[in-house]
Parts: C-alpha cells; structure tokens; sequence
C-alpha cells in the first residue's frame, strides 16, 4: 500500500513539474535560435510570475474590502497572463509592447487612489522593457513613458489619494517590489551569464568542427586524389595502345585495393557529414545483438581473406538482446573490426569476445597488431585529433571511424574504451546498457 501512494505522489509530482515546463517553454522552439529562446522564456516567467502575484493581491484586497484594487489586481493579472497566449500563438513582441504601457498605467492609477508605493513598480516595467522587447525605440519610448508616469505619480499620489492604505501595507509593497527588482536584475545577470556560456561552447564546438575540417581536406588531398590519378594514367596509356591487356589485368590488383580504399574514405567522409549536418537522433529498438554482430563479420568476410586473418568468435553461442539503434551499433562494430583488420599482421588472429554484466554487455575486440603509441592513445577518441595511419598492409584512412564510432556510442548511452600497447596490439570494448 506504501508502495502504491508513493509511486502515484511521484506521478502527480512528475506531471506537476511537465505541466509547469510546458508553460515555461511556450512559444519556444528551436527554429528561434538560443537567445530568442531565452527572451521567450523570460517573457513567460515573467507573466507567469507577475499574474500570480497579482492574483494573490487580488484575493488580499478582496478580504481587506478593496474592490476597486481587486479589480485593478485582476486586469493587471489578466494582461501579465496573456504575454504566454502571445507566445503559444508566435506573436513574441506584441504580448510585451501591450501588456506594459497597460501595466504601468494601472500601477500608477493603484498608487494615485491609495497611495500604497505601487509607483515603485514602475521601474520593473523599466528593467523588463530592457530584457523582453527587441526594437530599441519601442524600448525608449517604454522607458521614457514609465519614467514619467513614475515622476508625476510619486509627487501626485498623496494628494489624490482616496482609500488610504495603511503604513504596513505600503511597507509591504515596497519590501515586494524590492525583492522582485533583485530577482529580475539577478535573473536578467544569469540569462546573460547562460547565454555567453552557450555561445562559448559554440565556438568551442564550431572550432573543433573547422580543425576536423581542414584536417580531412588535407587527407583528402593526399590520399583519395592518388587512385583517381592512377585510374588516369592507366587508362591513358591503354588507349594509346602502350599498355597491353595483360600488364593492365596485373595492374588492377593494385588499382582496386586503391578503388576500395577510396570507397571506405567517402564511406566515412559521407557518415561525418551527415552526422554534421542533421545530428546523431537513434532510433532504439530491441535486438539481438550476437546476430547483427555476425551480419557485420560476414560482410567483412573479404577484409579477413584478403589478409588470411583468422577470427576467433567467443560469442557466437550467446543471446543478447539489447535496446539501442541497430544502425548505430553496426556501424561502430564494424569500425571497430575494420580497424582490428587493418592493423594486424597477416595471418594474425583478432578475438572477438563479450561480458554480460546484467545492465551492460561490453563487446570486446582484441587485435595483436602494432598497437597505439601512449601519445595518440590519450586522444584516440576526440573529434578534433584526427590519427590518419597508413596499416600493415599500407591501408588508407581518414581518421574519422573512432571519433565517429564513439559518438554513436554515446548517443545510445554507450561509450568506448581501449587498452593498447605499442608493438603487442590493441582491445576496443563497446559499453553498452541492456
């Protein structure tokens, strides 16, 4: 029973929390950019915010007899809480350019009746102009507009005052409006602080991706322009007849390790640009792992021939059935075996191993090639240290599959781990949860 009531006080706290995150997050969406977002959602907490207060003045002066205020209370509330319809219906600025001119002058016919301080409030209007309206004239003329109506309010109100409030209430008023100006002069400081950290870790990210960038296009000048110019050449000389058909048929063998090569480059080039381009969203399903890992090895079947490499399959009689995007994962087991391939030795054995710990599979692959120097092992995995290194067989890469292979592993609540020692070989184990 205890069990029960607190699984349902989690659930209606859980829906509780979404429901006020859906407020807050009206209107935004990613096509806005970062700091129109943030604007977005400032301008809901503060309707959000200010229409609460103005309902818990409203029930106030509803119990003190002050109908005229409730009033003024419940148009001050109903305009704060329309700034969030403005923003579900994509009207950003408008909710803002109406809802303060309308706010500040019922602040000011408040203070003007009962001399209560809300002319203070005024310079809240000031400091939300600054933060949720966009045209800077819209901004002055706001400006200008409170800071008159605050000056002539403030020397008018105690002569036109009609219901007196008491001291404690104006006190209270002004203690209100204090905090309320902390808070937003403290909000306005985070928002700025949030967004120069955002921005930051852009460039961050745009830098790594313009290094990743120039590094690809010097690989790809050297390395995928030298089969194409073969190809040329061949073929030039077999049209002009100084080739025979057989000295070609013999040259092809090198032709064709140089085509496949150039194939595996665009393969990786094309998977890095579609990851730049549109992002890394899996799509999990449920399945059995040890089968798509065979998939993998019988494609692969020529790589191993090619280089008469003998696989030692320690998995081959289990069942694992995991939850992650199938897609995702055969690419990084194949990058993975790939790798073991091109830099072992001939005749070399790789093991293919696998540890069921309950909530996670590790898939484990053993090379005993030339291994990685402690150097390039630190950063084997980042996406701005690409490691173009020719193999055994003077294999050709672009250096993307593991920065690649671990991004995907990530994106599925996964990673990459590797053990290596230069000169005895190399184990990359693909953590995976259940």
């Amino acid at each position: 029973m205890n069990n029960v009531q607190t699984n349902y006080k989690r659930i209606v706290v859980s829906n509780i929390i979404h429901f006020f995150n859906r407020l807050l997050n009206t209107g935004v969406h990613e096509a806005n950019g970062i700091a129109r977002n943030r604007q977005i959602r400032t301008v809901n907490i503060a309707g959000l915010t200010g229409g609460l207060a103005s309902l818990m003045f409203s029930l106030i002066n509803t119990c003190l007899g002050n109908y005229l205020l409730v009033l003024i209370n419940i148009t001050t509330m109903a305009c704060l809480f329309s700034m969030v319809y403005f923003n579900e219906k994509k009207k950003y600025d408008l909710g803002p350019m109406i809802t303060m001119p309308l706010c500040a002058m019922e602040l000011s016919a408040s203070a003007l009746i009962y001399n209560n301080n809300m002319e203070l409030y005024l310079l809240l209007v000031v400091c939300l102009s600054l933060i949720l309206l966009n045209n800077k004239w819209v901004m002055l003329i706001l400006g200008i507009f409170s800071a008159i109506l605050l000056g002539v309010t403030h020397r008018l109100a105690p002569h036109t005052v009609i219901h007196q409030v008491s001291e404690g209430r104006r006190i209270m008023n002004a203690v209100i409006w204090l905090i309320m100006l902390l808070f937003c002069l403290y909000y306005f400081r985070l928002q700025i602080m949030g967004y120069t950290k955002e921005l930051e870790e852009s460039n961050r990210q745009l830098n790594v991706a313009n290094k990743t960038r120039e590094k690809l296009i010097s690989i790809l000048a050297h390395d995928m322009s030298s089969p194409i110019n073969t190809l040329f050449f061949m073929l030039d000389l077999l049209q002009e007849d100084m080739l025979s058909g057989k000295d070609f048929a013999e040259s092809s063998r090198l032709l064709i390790l140089q085509a496949r090569n150039l194939q595996e480059n665009m393969d990786g080039l094309l998977q890095w640009c579609y990851t730049q381009m549109k992002g890394i969203a899996p799509q999990p399903a449920n399945f059995n792992l040890v089968a798509l890992i065979g998939e993998v090895i019988t494609f692969l079947q020529p790589q191993f021939q090619k280089k008469h490499i003998r696989l030692q399959n320690d998995i081959a009689q289990y069942t694992c059935i995991i939850n992650a995007d199938p897609d995702h994962v055969r690419l990084i087991i194949r990058n993975l075996l790939s790798n073991a391939i091109k830099f072992s030795y001939q005749e070399a054995i790789i093991v293919l191993s696998m540890e069921d710990k309950g909530s996670e599979v590790i898939i484990s692959v053993t090379d005993f090639g030339v291994g990685i120097r402690a150097a390039i092992l630190e950063s084997i995995f980042a996406a701005d240290k690409i490691h173009s290194t020719p193999g055994t067989g003077n294999e050709k890469g672009i250096g993307l599959g593991l920065s690649l292979s671990e991004e995907f592993a990530q994106k599925n609540n996964g990673f990459l781990s590797v053990a290596s020692e230069e000169g005895k070989g190399s184990t990359f184990s693909l953590h995976l949860h259940k």
